[in-house]
């Protein structure tokens, strides 16, 4: 495939090894120019593993895997710009609270450190099921909550009558240019993703504070608006669902606020 594509990626993450333990790969792992880096799984399926150019310099800064997810995190170190932290990760489609848990307390840790993050993998998280499934949303709410965002916004695998979104790559950083999509092979039953940043700016996340101007700002006006909301879609939600409830909850008042005191 690389060969086809005639592109030298910087990383290259896969999903589903099936590498065991740490002494039973019993495949041929290396591509050449590349060194591979492992996280093997307890179970017969899963298991995770990235491919890093042989020029690049990089610490591995943590390796998780249980029966509920694998995942191997990794950091570039760049000359006289700001390091990359980048991870690769697969979730089983067991416990899934567990691999939340892990994902939002790992996202706070390394979104502290102000550096770019990419994160890729099979998350089994079909986020064109947001709407639809509990679950899909929590999972998007807690990558908005670190600012990041999807690069692959079309189906990864697609099987009879069954097109989910469930692979995609995952990035902090929108001041950049950013060409991404899925690469349609017969390699396996998912599509590989692919995210090419161009003109990336490695400066540190500006974290200035803003104020809202209240120069314009009338009272009687704004409650006169508030007044109006239809509170309906919020308290009449199926039970189980307050995450969703709260985010148009907070939407819809936002919304007034942002008109008003911008």
């Amino acid at each position: 495939m690389l060969d086809e594509l005639n592109y030298s990626f910087s990383a290259i993450g896969v999903s589903e090894t099936k590498i065991s333990t740490v002494d039973s790969v019993n495949f041929d792992t290396s591509i050449p120019g590349y060194k591979f880096e492992y996280v093997p799984t307890p179970l017969s399926s899963g298991g995770v593993g990235m491919y890093v150019k042989d020029n690049l310099n990089y610490t591995i800064i943590d390796k998780t895997s249980n029966k509920a997810f694998q995942a191997s995190w990794i950091e570039f170190h760049l000359s006289r710009q700001l390091n990359i932290i980048c991870g690769v990760v697969y979730r089983q489609h067991n416990s899934p609270q567990q691999f939340l848990d892990y994902f939002d307390e790992t996202l706070e840790k390394f979104s502290a450190l102000n550096k770019p993050i990419f994160i890729m993998g099979d998350f089994n998280v079909n986020l064109l099921a947001v709407e639809t499934c509990n679950y899909a949303h929590q999972f998007l709410l807690s990558l908005q909550s670190y600012s990041l965002i999807p690069t692959v916004d079309k189906p990864t695998r697609v099987y009879n009558n069954s097109a989910t979104l469930i692979d995609n790559i995952f990035v902090n950083r929108l001041d950049s240019k950013i060409k991404s999509g899925n690469i349609v092979s017969d390699i396996s039953d998912h599509h590989s993703q692919f995210c090419i940043f161009h003109d990336l700016k490695m400066t540190a996340v500006n974290n200035k504070t803003s104020r809202r101007d209240y120069s314009q700002f009338s009272e009687h006006d704004f409650l006169a608006e508030f007044a109006e909301i239809n509170w309906d879609t919020v308290v009449n939600m199926e039970q189980g669902y307050i995450n969703r409830s709260f985010s148009t909850f907070y939407n819809k008042v936002n919304k007034i606020v942002d008109k008003h005191a911008p």
